[in-house]
């Protein structure tokens, strides 16, 4: 099956910063032979990324989808969201906070998961040097199978009864929580940890913690990207470590690069970043 892949740029505001235009020029270089959209609230005047990225694609959203972050969250875990993109195979979302290196998304596994992005360490973003890979990738930069989301998004319903039957009988004892995860072998755990609140109470959880952790625990077949592979696709923290672990290569690219400009200085251009 032939990978159709749409890039989806979130913006909020009308004006861009040197930052994010820097950031949208690497986007044009590279991944302009891709139907690529710009998704921002309607009545927003986009005229100046559209300038720069003179082929992006206007896709308004209702604004309350980009009110905030939480929002902006709860709107990449909305069926509706996977809907407008359901005639392609794969989305790769490129926040304005990301860089991209080079247009071999094919080399870097971007489709052999349904999702992968920049790894996780242990600690996050507290990750120390000799911080371990952990389960689960940033959403940033990333790559995702529209597929498999729908499908995970459209049988979440069939966990109601277990989210009722959690707040009914198994929140308020401890002793009964920890029994019934040991005995579902930690297939309980999004349960007791709330976690699972993202999809049926008002918790917030970033998304991409719930497609990386949270998910695959209810979906085993959901596949997300171990870390070496992951690497390959993106970096975003422990970023000497990573290149480290990656042979001395650059991925495909990273995110959250103005965070850390003395590290990213050395690989993308800073003369037009004041």
């Amino acid at each position: 099956m032939v990978n159709r892949v749409c890039v989806v740029i979130p913006v909020h505001k009308q004006h861009p910063t040197n930052a994010e235009v820097l950031s949208l020029r690497a986007c044009t270089r590279h991944l302009a032979s891709y139907d690529c959209y710009l998704i921002f609230p309607q009545d927003l005047d986009v005229s100046a990324y559209t300038t720069i990225f003179k082929s992006l694609l206007p896709r308004p959203v209702t604004p309350q989808w980009l009110a905030s972050i939480e929002a902006y969250n709860k709107m990449k875990l909305d069926l509706r969201f996977y809907n407008m993109f359901s005639a392609y195979t794969h989305m790769l979302t490129y926040e304005l906070d990301a860089y991209i290196f080079s247009d071999k998304l094919n080399q870097a596994h971007a489709f052999e998961f349904d999702f992968i992005g920049a790894p996780f360490f242990e600690g996050y973003w507290e990750a120390k040097p000799d911080a371990q890979l952990v389960q689960g990738c940033n959403s940033g930069f990333s790559v995702r199978n529209i597929q498999s989301c729908i499908s995970v998004l459209s049988s979440m319903n069939k966990y109601r009864k277990h989210w009722i039957f959690y707040k009914l009988f198994l929140s308020p004892s401890r002793h009964i929580r920890l029994w019934l995860n040991r005995l579902t072998n930690n297939r309980y755990e999004v349960f007791i940890t709330g976690r699972f609140a993202f999809y049926f109470d008002g918790f917030h959880l970033n998304e991409d913690v719930v497609w990386t952790e949270v998910v695959p625990k209810l979906f085993p077949n959901f596949s997300i990207a171990d870390g070496r592979s992951a690497l390959q696709f993106a970096f975003e923290y422990n970023l000497p470590q990573s290149l480290q672990l990656n042979g001395g290569n650059l991925p495909l690219g990273c995110h959250a690069w103005p965070k850390h400009p003395e590290f990213w200085k050395e690989y993308i251009n800073f003369d037009n970043l004041t």
